[in-house]
């Protein structure tokens, strides 16, 4: 193949999780261009992925003029098989006006209609990660003997130093010899929130150890959240202050990566930094971060886990609200000792 066409629109971890099946489908076809289309939003961690031709920015709604001209940029790219790791709604539509000869994608209610070649989302009752998910995907190639255990890693994703800030070198300067925690403060939704007080009560103690605490996130909650904890604490506030490169720039230089079941957290995982990690309504088995050391995660043995984060039979969401301050500061210790 010349040239293949990947769909996944978003979200951040997402996105990051379909890295090792491009590396696959890259190792298998190391000629063949790569082009990756991706809603605007998440064109940045898109264009940091290694192997990628060209990456194609779509907006979240599409005018039909605009469907029109998608049509035709992946004509003019002469493509004539896409991969729709996505496979919502949307993506769907867009693998289907692509044209393409070999179109691929998940079986899915109300969808099946834009594949040509169709793989179940699951393997029966077992759980099975997302990025396995998307590497079976690559089946319909020809790339055959798929598991979990011969998925690679990530691959290393340096981002230039040009495109780091000068604030984030000075302040990363300054704290060169003291202990760091890039902290995550957001969740997502409500029934990953682990709680302002629960995170307030963790970055007390941190700061009483002179453990050097960054806050980070984008999004309105995670800026409101770092602006409640910097007024209270010592810390380095810069919720609504990085992109993507800074964020993982600044988390690959600090000591422990802490933070729930989030985009923040896979991006993260794209780093050597130990991370520990809290688990609520999801399972580290379907989305944990995809790698094998310097890993803890955190949770509680309830029935419900894992839920589908429309309702909380208990309604005080336990699993993540329960989760003890202490436990989550004790496995930060551990990497800082």
């Amino acid at each position: 193949m010349k040239s293949i066409l990947f769909i996944r629109l978003r979200l951040l971890g997402d996105i990051i999780f379909t890295i090792p099946a491009l590396q696959i489908y890259k190792e298998h076809f190391p000629e063949s261009k790569i082009y990756y289309v991706v809603e605007k939003k998440f064109e940045e961690i898109a264009r940091l992925i290694p192997g990628i031709h060209d990456v194609i920015v779509l907006p979240r709604k599409m005018t039909l003029k605009e469907h029109f001209q998608f049509r035709k940029t992946i004509k003019s790219l002469d493509i004539d098989t896409v991969v729709d790791f996505h496979s919502g709604p949307k993506s769907a539509l867009l693998t289907r006006i692509t044209g393409a000869k070999k179109r691929i994608g998940y079986i899915t209610p109300n969808r099946n209609y834009a594949y040509t070649h169709k793989t179940p989302r699951t393997l029966g009752n077992t759980p099975t990660h997302s990025t396995f998910n998307q590497a079976r995907l690559l089946e319909h190639l020809g790339i055959t003997g798929i598991t979990p255990e011969n998925i690679p890693g990530y691959p290393p994703i340096d981002p230039a130093e040009t495109e780091i800030g000068e604030d984030v070198k000075k302040i990363l300067t300054e704290n060169r010899d003291r202990k760091k925690v890039a902290v995550h403060v957001g969740a997502g939704n409500r029934f990953r929130d682990w709680g302002i007080e629960n995170f307030a009560a963790l970055i007390e103690k941190l700061t009483e150890d002179n453990v050097t605490v960054f806050l980070v996130g984008n999004s309105r909650e995670e800026k409101e959240k770092g602006k409640y904890l910097n007024e209270r604490f010592p810390i380095h506030d810069f919720t609504g202050k990085l992109s993507i490169a800074e964020t993982l720039f600044l988390i690959s230089n600090s000591t422990v990566y802490c933070g729930v079941d989030s985009g923040p957290l896979h991006l993260a995982s794209l780093t050597p930094t130990p991370l520990v990690a809290l688990y609520g309504p999801n399972i580290p088995e379907i989305s944990g971060p995809w790698r094998q050391t310097d890993v803890t995660i955190v949770q509680l043995p309830l029935k419900c886990r894992p839920c589908s984060q429309r309702k909380c039979i208990y309604d005080t969401i336990r699993c993540m609200k329960n989760i003890k301050t202490d436990v989550v500061h004790e496995a930060i210790n551990r990497y800082l000792e």
